[in-house]
């Protein structure tokens, strides 16, 4: 039920997508900031500062989706 009521709504969908995009270039961000520092120290402490940004644009997307959906589902079950 959940899942059903979750995708019917559009804003919420693509709340969950930049939620897990972001969470996704933010593993690699930090994979690549690992990489990237041995040779360019300065550079890390930007590529670090980025990861962050993205991690918390993604906790903060992904809760408000879930938020929302629990709203919609609480609407139409009349509660």
């Amino acid at each position: 039920m959940y899942l059903a009521n979750h995708l019917r709504d559009p804003r919420t969908r693509w709340m969950i997508v930049i939620g897990n995009f972001s969470l996704a270039a933010a593993v690699l961000s930090l994979n690549f900031t690992r990489h990237y520092a041995a040779a360019h120290p300065p550079a890390a402490a930007w590529l670090d500062g980025l990861s962050g940004l993205l991690f918390g644009i993604s906790i903060g997307a992904n809760l408000f989706a879930v938020r929302r959906a629990r709203r919609c589902q609480a609407s139409q079950s009349g509660i």
